[in-house]
Protein backbone atom coordinates (compact mmCIF):
# COMPACT_ATOMS: atom_id res chain seq x y z
CA UNK A 1 0.00 0.00 0.00
CA UNK A 2 1.09 3.57 -0.65
CA UNK A 3 0.02 6.25 1.76
CA UNK A 4 -1.49 9.52 0.60
CA UNK A 5 1.63 11.50 1.45
CA UNK A 6 4.14 9.02 0.03
CA UNK A 7 6.36 10.46 -2.72
CA UNK A 8 7.69 7.11 -3.92
CA UNK A 9 6.42 3.63 -4.60
CA UNK A 10 8.60 0.55 -4.26
CA UNK A 11 9.05 -1.80 -7.20
CA UNK A 12 11.22 -4.91 -7.37
CA UNK A 13 13.32 -6.44 -10.12
CA UNK A 14 16.26 -8.79 -10.57
CA UNK A 15 18.58 -6.46 -8.64
CA UNK A 16 16.22 -5.71 -5.77
CA UNK A 17 13.98 -2.82 -4.80
CA UNK A 18 13.65 0.41 -6.77
CA UNK A 19 12.11 3.68 -5.57
CA UNK A 20 9.94 5.21 -8.29
CA UNK A 21 8.17 8.59 -7.93
CA UNK A 22 4.58 7.70 -7.15
CA UNK A 23 3.09 9.85 -9.92
CA UNK A 24 5.31 8.53 -12.73
CA UNK A 25 3.80 6.22 -15.32
CA UNK A 26 7.11 4.51 -16.01
CA UNK A 27 8.47 1.80 -13.73
CA UNK A 28 11.52 0.42 -12.02
CA UNK A 29 13.69 -0.41 -15.02
CA UNK A 30 13.17 3.07 -16.43
CA UNK A 31 14.04 4.54 -13.04
CA UNK A 32 17.29 2.59 -12.95
CA UNK A 33 18.24 4.00 -16.35
CA UNK A 34 17.40 7.55 -15.23
CA UNK A 35 19.56 7.12 -12.14
CA UNK A 36 22.43 5.39 -13.92
CA UNK A 37 22.61 7.73 -16.90
CA UNK A 38 21.64 11.33 -16.01
CA UNK A 39 21.25 13.57 -19.04
CA UNK A 40 23.60 16.44 -18.10
CA UNK A 41 22.48 18.42 -21.14
CA UNK A 42 22.34 15.48 -23.54
CA UNK A 43 19.18 14.42 -25.32
CA UNK A 44 16.67 11.82 -24.20
CA UNK A 45 14.37 9.64 -26.28
CA UNK A 46 11.50 12.09 -25.85
CA UNK A 47 13.53 14.47 -28.03
CA UNK A 48 13.05 12.07 -30.95
CA UNK A 49 9.29 11.92 -31.61
CA UNK A 50 9.73 9.77 -34.73
CA UNK A 51 11.41 7.08 -32.63
CA UNK A 52 8.66 7.15 -30.01
CA UNK A 53 6.03 7.04 -32.73
CA UNK A 54 7.70 4.03 -34.33
CA UNK A 55 8.04 2.10 -31.08
CA UNK A 56 4.44 2.81 -30.11
CA UNK A 57 3.11 1.60 -33.45
CA UNK A 58 5.20 -1.55 -33.19
CA UNK A 59 3.77 -2.26 -29.74
CA UNK A 60 0.27 -1.81 -31.14
CA UNK A 61 1.01 -4.15 -34.05
CA UNK A 62 2.46 -6.75 -31.67
CA UNK A 63 -0.61 -6.63 -29.43
CA UNK A 64 -2.91 -7.10 -32.43
CA UNK A 65 -0.79 -9.99 -33.72
CA UNK A 66 -0.72 -11.62 -30.29
CA UNK A 67 -4.51 -11.36 -30.14
CA UNK A 68 -4.88 -13.07 -33.53
CA UNK A 69 -2.46 -15.76 -32.37
CA UNK A 70 -4.52 -16.19 -29.18
CA UNK A 71 -1.44 -15.33 -27.16
CA UNK A 72 -3.22 -12.47 -25.39
CA UNK A 73 -6.73 -12.26 -23.94
CA UNK A 74 -8.93 -9.87 -25.85
CA UNK A 75 -9.33 -7.44 -22.95
CA UNK A 76 -5.56 -7.27 -22.46
CA UNK A 77 -4.77 -6.79 -26.15
CA UNK A 78 -7.48 -4.18 -26.60
CA UNK A 79 -6.28 -2.26 -23.54
CA UNK A 80 -2.75 -2.15 -24.95
CA UNK A 81 -3.99 -1.04 -28.37
CA UNK A 82 -6.21 1.71 -26.95
CA UNK A 83 -3.44 2.87 -24.64
CA UNK A 84 -1.07 3.27 -27.56
CA UNK A 85 -3.71 5.24 -29.48
CA UNK A 86 -4.16 7.54 -26.51
CA UNK A 87 -0.43 8.03 -26.01
CA UNK A 88 0.13 8.76 -29.69
CA UNK A 89 -2.48 11.52 -29.58
CA UNK A 90 -0.67 13.26 -26.74
CA UNK A 91 2.68 11.69 -25.86
CA UNK A 92 3.68 12.50 -22.26
CA UNK A 93 7.27 13.46 -23.02
CA UNK A 94 8.20 13.68 -19.35
CA UNK A 95 7.71 9.92 -19.11
CA UNK A 96 10.38 9.18 -21.73
CA UNK A 97 13.48 10.84 -20.32
CA UNK A 98 15.87 7.91 -20.69
CA UNK A 99 19.29 9.03 -21.99
CA UNK A 100 19.51 8.23 -25.70
CA UNK A 101 22.88 6.51 -25.03
CA UNK A 102 21.97 4.38 -22.03
CA UNK A 103 24.03 1.28 -22.76
CA UNK A 104 23.93 -1.01 -25.77
CA UNK A 105 20.90 -2.51 -27.42
CA UNK A 106 18.17 -0.01 -26.53
CA UNK A 107 16.89 -2.15 -23.64
CA UNK A 108 16.05 0.76 -21.33
CA UNK A 109 14.09 2.50 -24.05
CA UNK A 110 12.14 -0.64 -24.87
CA UNK A 111 11.35 -1.21 -21.20
CA UNK A 112 10.48 2.46 -20.74
CA UNK A 113 7.81 2.07 -23.43
CA UNK A 114 6.66 -1.29 -22.05
CA UNK A 115 6.28 0.09 -18.51
CA UNK A 116 4.44 3.24 -19.55
CA UNK A 117 1.98 1.26 -21.67
CA UNK A 118 1.40 -1.32 -18.92
CA UNK A 119 0.93 1.20 -16.12
CA UNK A 120 -1.25 3.51 -18.21
CA UNK A 121 -3.46 0.63 -19.36
CA UNK A 122 -3.78 -0.88 -15.90
CA UNK A 123 -4.90 2.42 -14.41
CA UNK A 124 -7.19 3.55 -17.23
CA UNK A 125 -8.90 0.25 -18.01
CA UNK A 126 -8.64 -1.72 -14.78
CA UNK A 127 -8.37 0.94 -12.07
CA UNK A 128 -5.02 -0.33 -10.79
CA UNK A 129 -2.30 1.85 -9.30
CA UNK A 130 0.96 2.43 -11.12
CA UNK A 131 3.44 -0.31 -10.35
CA UNK A 132 0.96 -3.13 -9.76
CA UNK A 133 1.52 -4.59 -13.25
CA UNK A 134 -1.71 -6.48 -13.10
CA UNK A 135 -3.45 -7.61 -15.17
CA UNK A 136 -0.98 -6.21 -17.74
CA UNK A 137 2.73 -6.82 -17.23
CA UNK A 138 5.43 -4.92 -19.20
CA UNK A 139 7.31 -8.08 -20.18
CA UNK A 140 4.67 -10.81 -20.12
CA UNK A 141 2.09 -8.88 -22.13
CA UNK A 142 3.34 -5.63 -23.74
CA UNK A 143 6.63 -7.28 -24.77
CA UNK A 144 5.14 -10.69 -25.58
CA UNK A 145 6.85 -12.48 -28.50
CA UNK A 146 9.36 -9.64 -28.72
CA UNK A 147 12.91 -8.81 -27.79
CA UNK A 148 14.65 -5.45 -27.76
CA UNK A 149 16.78 -7.06 -30.50
CA UNK A 150 13.95 -6.81 -33.01
CA UNK A 151 11.55 -4.12 -31.80
CA UNK A 152 14.19 -1.44 -31.24
CA UNK A 153 15.99 -2.16 -34.52
CA UNK A 154 12.68 -2.06 -36.39
CA UNK A 155 11.67 1.20 -34.72
CA UNK A 156 15.00 2.74 -35.75
CA UNK A 157 14.22 1.93 -39.38
CA UNK A 158 10.71 3.37 -39.22
CA UNK A 159 11.90 6.53 -37.46
CA UNK A 160 14.46 7.29 -40.17
CA UNK A 161 11.91 6.61 -42.90
CA UNK A 162 9.45 9.03 -41.33
CA UNK A 163 12.01 11.75 -40.64
CA UNK A 164 13.67 11.63 -44.06
CA UNK A 165 10.49 12.55 -45.92
CA UNK A 166 10.71 16.13 -44.64
CA UNK A 167 14.27 16.57 -45.93
CA UNK A 168 13.24 15.17 -49.30
CA UNK A 169 10.60 17.90 -49.56
CA UNK A 170 13.15 20.58 -48.62
CA UNK A 171 15.60 19.34 -51.27
CA UNK A 172 12.92 19.42 -53.96
CA UNK A 173 12.13 23.01 -52.94
CA UNK A 174 15.80 23.99 -53.11
CA UNK A 175 16.28 22.40 -56.52
CA UNK A 176 13.18 24.21 -57.75
CA UNK A 177 14.42 27.56 -56.45
CA UNK A 178 17.79 27.03 -58.12
CA UNK A 179 16.09 26.08 -61.40
CA UNK A 180 14.09 29.32 -61.25
CA UNK A 181 17.31 31.29 -61.01
CA UNK A 182 18.55 29.48 -64.09
CA UNK A 183 15.41 30.40 -66.01
CA UNK A 184 15.47 34.00 -64.79
CA UNK A 185 19.07 34.55 -65.87
CA UNK A 186 19.14 32.10 -68.80
CA UNK A 187 20.53 34.71 -71.22
CA UNK A 188 23.19 36.07 -68.89
CA UNK A 189 26.70 34.72 -69.39
CA UNK A 190 29.27 34.27 -66.67
CA UNK A 191 32.92 33.38 -66.61
CA UNK A 192 33.53 29.84 -65.49
CA UNK A 193 36.58 29.00 -63.41
CA UNK A 194 38.85 26.03 -63.04
CA UNK A 195 41.49 25.97 -60.29
CA UNK A 196 40.05 29.40 -59.34
CA UNK A 197 41.37 30.81 -62.65
CA UNK A 198 39.32 32.26 -65.48
CA UNK A 199 38.08 29.71 -68.01
CA UNK A 200 35.29 29.98 -70.63
CA UNK A 201 31.95 31.74 -70.57
CA UNK A 202 28.82 29.75 -69.74
CA UNK A 203 25.22 30.72 -69.15
CA UNK A 204 23.75 31.06 -65.69
CA UNK A 205 21.12 28.58 -66.79
CA UNK A 206 23.80 25.94 -67.32
CA UNK A 207 25.50 26.91 -64.08
CA UNK A 208 22.41 26.72 -61.89
CA UNK A 209 21.10 23.63 -63.66
CA UNK A 210 24.29 21.89 -62.57
CA UNK A 211 23.44 22.66 -58.94
CA UNK A 212 19.85 21.48 -59.32
CA UNK A 213 20.97 18.24 -60.97
CA UNK A 214 23.32 17.46 -58.09
CA UNK A 215 20.65 18.18 -55.48
CA UNK A 216 18.13 15.87 -57.13
CA UNK A 217 20.72 13.14 -57.73
CA UNK A 218 21.83 13.28 -54.10
CA UNK A 219 18.19 13.20 -52.99
CA UNK A 220 17.59 10.13 -55.14
CA UNK A 221 20.61 8.34 -53.66
CA UNK A 222 19.41 9.19 -50.18
CA UNK A 223 15.89 7.98 -50.93
CA UNK A 224 17.24 4.72 -52.32
CA UNK A 225 19.18 4.11 -49.11
CA UNK A 226 16.11 4.92 -47.00
CA UNK A 227 14.03 2.52 -49.07
CA UNK A 228 16.27 -0.33 -47.87
CA UNK A 229 15.03 0.35 -44.33
CA UNK A 230 11.58 -0.96 -45.25
CA UNK A 231 13.13 -4.38 -44.57
CA UNK A 232 12.84 -4.91 -40.81
CA UNK A 233 13.68 -7.78 -38.47
CA UNK A 234 10.48 -7.71 -36.40
CA UNK A 235 9.77 -11.32 -35.47
CA UNK A 236 13.46 -12.19 -35.40
CA UNK A 237 13.31 -11.71 -31.65
CA UNK A 238 16.51 -12.88 -29.95
CA UNK A 239 19.49 -12.55 -32.38
CA UNK A 240 17.22 -13.52 -35.29
CA UNK A 241 15.73 -16.76 -33.98
CA UNK A 242 12.22 -17.29 -35.31
CA UNK A 243 11.75 -20.17 -32.89
CA UNK A 244 11.38 -17.75 -29.96
CA UNK A 245 8.01 -16.46 -31.15
CA UNK A 246 4.61 -17.98 -31.88
CA UNK A 247 4.16 -18.99 -35.51
CA UNK A 248 0.86 -17.21 -36.05
CA UNK A 249 2.20 -14.07 -34.42
CA UNK A 250 5.24 -14.25 -36.72
CA UNK A 251 3.04 -14.41 -39.80
CA UNK A 252 0.65 -11.67 -38.70
CA UNK A 253 2.80 -8.94 -37.16
CA UNK A 254 4.39 -7.50 -40.33
CA UNK A 255 1.12 -7.27 -42.32
CA UNK A 256 -0.53 -5.57 -39.33
CA UNK A 257 2.31 -3.06 -38.96
CA UNK A 258 2.21 -2.44 -42.71
CA UNK A 259 -1.43 -1.39 -42.38
CA UNK A 260 -0.67 0.84 -39.40
CA UNK A 261 2.05 2.80 -41.17
CA UNK A 262 0.00 2.75 -44.38
CA UNK A 263 2.92 1.74 -46.59
CA UNK A 264 2.90 -1.47 -48.60
CA UNK A 265 6.69 -1.47 -48.98
CA UNK A 266 7.25 -2.70 -45.43
CA UNK A 267 8.51 -6.28 -45.36
CA UNK A 268 10.56 -8.62 -43.21
CA UNK A 269 14.33 -8.92 -43.72
CA UNK A 270 15.21 -11.99 -45.76
CA UNK A 271 17.88 -13.15 -43.30
CA UNK A 272 17.01 -12.33 -39.70
CA UNK A 273 20.43 -13.39 -38.44
CA UNK A 274 22.05 -10.97 -40.88
CA UNK A 275 19.66 -8.24 -39.70
CA UNK A 276 20.68 -8.93 -36.12
CA UNK A 277 24.41 -8.93 -36.82
CA UNK A 278 24.59 -5.94 -39.15
CA UNK A 279 23.30 -2.38 -39.25
CA UNK A 280 25.02 -1.30 -42.46
CA UNK A 281 21.66 -0.41 -43.98
CA UNK A 282 21.17 2.39 -41.45
CA UNK A 283 24.80 3.47 -41.70
CA UNK A 284 24.40 3.70 -45.49
CA UNK A 285 21.75 6.37 -44.97
CA UNK A 286 24.33 8.33 -42.99
CA UNK A 287 26.86 7.88 -45.81
CA UNK A 288 24.37 9.31 -48.33
CA UNK A 289 23.63 12.20 -45.98
CA UNK A 290 27.37 12.88 -45.84
CA UNK A 291 27.61 12.99 -49.65
CA UNK A 292 24.63 15.31 -49.77
CA UNK A 293 26.08 17.56 -47.07
CA UNK A 294 29.45 17.82 -48.82
CA UNK A 295 27.74 18.83 -52.06
CA UNK A 296 25.63 21.43 -50.28
CA UNK A 297 28.78 22.84 -48.69
CA UNK A 298 30.25 23.21 -52.18
CA UNK A 299 27.20 25.12 -53.39
CA UNK A 300 27.09 27.41 -50.37
CA UNK A 301 30.84 27.98 -50.57
CA UNK A 302 30.52 28.89 -54.26
CA UNK A 303 27.92 31.52 -53.45
CA UNK A 304 30.20 32.97 -50.76
CA UNK A 305 32.94 33.38 -53.35
CA UNK A 306 30.64 34.77 -56.04
CA UNK A 307 29.17 37.38 -53.70
CA UNK A 308 32.54 38.32 -52.20
CA UNK A 309 33.52 41.95 -52.16
CA UNK A 310 31.74 44.23 -52.67
CA UNK A 311 34.79 45.93 -54.27
CA UNK A 312 37.75 43.58 -53.93
CA UNK A 313 36.00 40.27 -54.57
CA UNK A 314 34.11 38.45 -57.31
CA UNK A 315 30.95 40.51 -56.95
CA UNK A 316 29.09 38.43 -59.53
CA UNK A 317 25.94 37.94 -57.47
CA UNK A 318 24.13 39.65 -54.64
CA UNK A 319 22.40 37.69 -51.91
CA UNK A 320 19.94 39.09 -49.36
CA UNK A 321 21.50 40.81 -46.37
CA UNK A 322 20.04 39.36 -43.18
CA UNK A 323 22.21 40.95 -40.48
CA UNK A 324 25.24 43.22 -39.98
CA UNK A 325 28.50 41.41 -40.64
CA UNK A 326 30.83 43.01 -38.16
CA UNK A 327 30.88 44.48 -34.68
CA UNK A 328 33.84 46.67 -35.64
CA UNK A 329 33.47 47.54 -39.36
CA UNK A 330 30.36 49.61 -40.14
CA UNK A 331 28.60 48.69 -43.36
CA UNK A 332 30.10 45.21 -43.64
CA UNK A 333 27.61 42.48 -44.53
CA UNK A 334 28.55 38.79 -44.49
CA UNK A 335 27.04 35.82 -46.38
CA UNK A 336 25.56 34.57 -43.11
CA UNK A 337 22.92 32.27 -44.59
CA UNK A 338 25.30 30.23 -46.78
CA UNK A 339 27.58 30.03 -43.76
CA UNK A 340 24.70 28.72 -41.66
CA UNK A 341 24.13 25.95 -44.19
CA UNK A 342 27.84 25.13 -44.25
CA UNK A 343 28.00 24.85 -40.47
CA UNK A 344 24.82 22.76 -40.39
CA UNK A 345 26.40 20.39 -42.90
CA UNK A 346 29.64 20.23 -40.89
CA UNK A 347 27.61 19.13 -37.90
CA UNK A 348 25.62 16.60 -39.91
CA UNK A 349 28.78 15.05 -41.35
CA UNK A 350 30.24 14.68 -37.87
CA UNK A 351 27.12 12.98 -36.59
CA UNK A 352 27.06 10.54 -39.49
CA UNK A 353 30.73 9.76 -38.93
CA UNK A 354 29.95 8.87 -35.31
CA UNK A 355 27.28 6.49 -36.56
CA UNK A 356 29.72 4.85 -38.97
CA UNK A 357 31.90 3.83 -36.03
CA UNK A 358 29.13 1.48 -34.89
CA UNK A 359 29.99 -0.84 -37.76
CA UNK A 360 33.43 -1.45 -36.29
CA UNK A 361 32.06 -2.83 -33.03
CA UNK A 362 29.14 -5.08 -33.93
CA UNK A 363 30.69 -8.14 -32.38
CA UNK A 364 29.35 -11.64 -33.01
CA UNK A 365 25.56 -12.12 -33.13
CA UNK A 366 24.14 -8.68 -32.34
CA UNK A 367 25.21 -5.17 -33.18
CA UNK A 368 24.03 -3.38 -30.06
CA UNK A 369 24.98 0.12 -31.24
CA UNK A 370 21.76 1.08 -33.04
CA UNK A 371 21.19 4.03 -30.71
CA UNK A 372 24.26 6.05 -31.75
CA UNK A 373 23.42 5.33 -35.39
CA UNK A 374 19.74 6.25 -35.34
CA UNK A 375 20.14 9.23 -33.01
CA UNK A 376 22.94 10.72 -35.09
CA UNK A 377 21.10 10.12 -38.36
CA UNK A 378 17.94 11.76 -36.99
CA UNK A 379 20.01 14.70 -35.75
CA UNK A 380 21.84 14.93 -39.08
CA UNK A 381 18.52 14.97 -40.92
CA UNK A 382 17.37 17.83 -38.68
CA UNK A 383 20.59 19.78 -39.27
CA UNK A 384 20.45 19.52 -43.04
CA UNK A 385 16.69 19.95 -43.24
CA UNK A 386 16.82 23.23 -41.30
CA UNK A 387 19.89 24.47 -43.11
CA UNK A 388 18.39 23.78 -46.54
CA UNK A 389 15.05 25.40 -45.65
CA UNK A 390 16.69 28.64 -44.50
CA UNK A 391 19.17 28.64 -47.39
CA UNK A 392 16.33 28.29 -49.89
CA UNK A 393 14.10 30.95 -48.34
CA UNK A 394 16.63 33.55 -47.21
CA UNK A 395 19.37 33.19 -49.81
CA UNK A 396 18.52 31.44 -53.07
CA UNK A 397 15.02 32.90 -53.43
CA UNK A 398 16.39 36.46 -53.21
CA UNK A 399 19.65 35.99 -55.13
CA UNK A 400 20.34 38.48 -57.92
CA UNK A 401 22.96 38.35 -60.67
CA UNK A 402 25.15 41.42 -61.16
CA UNK A 403 24.69 41.89 -64.91
CA UNK A 404 27.38 44.51 -65.45
CA UNK A 405 30.04 42.70 -63.45
CA UNK A 406 29.39 39.50 -65.38
CA UNK A 407 29.66 41.31 -68.72
CA UNK A 408 33.04 42.60 -67.67
CA UNK A 409 34.22 39.20 -66.43
CA UNK A 410 33.16 37.36 -69.57
CA UNK A 411 35.52 39.47 -71.66
CA UNK A 412 38.59 37.90 -70.07
CA UNK A 413 41.73 36.96 -71.96
CA UNK A 414 41.30 33.25 -71.27
CA UNK A 415 37.85 33.28 -72.79
CA UNK A 416 39.17 35.23 -75.78
CA UNK A 417 42.11 32.86 -76.29
CA UNK A 418 39.76 29.88 -76.27
CA UNK A 419 37.75 31.47 -79.08
CA UNK A 420 40.98 32.15 -81.01
CA UNK A 421 42.02 28.51 -80.59
CA UNK A 422 38.67 27.35 -82.00
CA UNK A 423 39.01 29.72 -84.98
CA UNK A 424 42.65 28.82 -85.72
CA UNK A 425 44.49 26.22 -83.67
CA UNK A 426 45.94 25.71 -80.22
CA UNK A 427 49.47 26.33 -81.55
CA UNK A 428 48.52 29.55 -83.34
CA UNK A 429 46.62 30.81 -80.31
CA UNK A 430 49.63 30.11 -78.07
CA UNK A 431 51.96 31.97 -80.44
CA UNK A 432 49.60 34.97 -80.54
CA UNK A 433 49.38 35.01 -76.77
CA UNK A 434 53.19 35.06 -76.51
CA UNK A 435 53.49 37.81 -79.13
CA UNK A 436 50.91 39.88 -77.26
CA UNK A 437 52.70 39.26 -73.95
CA UNK A 438 49.39 38.31 -72.43
CA UNK A 439 47.82 41.73 -73.13
CA UNK A 440 44.17 41.35 -74.08
CA UNK A 441 44.08 44.48 -76.25
CA UNK A 442 47.15 43.29 -78.17
CA UNK A 443 45.51 39.91 -78.73
CA UNK A 444 42.44 41.65 -80.14
CA UNK A 445 44.60 43.67 -82.54
CA UNK A 446 46.50 40.59 -83.70
CA UNK A 447 43.35 38.59 -84.29
CA UNK A 448 40.93 41.37 -85.31
CA UNK A 449 38.64 40.29 -82.43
Amino acid sequence: MIGKNERFRIESDLLGEVRVPVDKIYGGQTQRALSNFPLHGEKCFADYPELLWAMMLIKMACAKANLRAEQLEEKIANAIVETVRTLLRDIPHDQFQVHCFHGGGGISFNMNVNEVIANFANKKFFGKAYGTYSPIHPNDHVNLNQSTNDVFASSCHLAIIKKSSVLDTRLIELAGAVDKLGEKYANVMKISRTCLQDAVEISYKDFFNGYASFIMRAAKRLNNSVDELFHINLGGSIVGRQSDVDGTYFDEVIPILRELIEDSRLTRSQDLFDASQNIDDMVNVGCQLTLLARGLIKIAQDLRLMTSGPHAGFGEIDIPAVQPGSSAMPGKVNPSVPEFLIQSCFQAIGRCKAGEMALDHGELDLNVWEAPVVINILDALSCIENGVAIFTKDCVAGLKVNIERNKLNVNSITSLMTRVKMERSYSDATRIFKDAAGNIEAVKRLTNN
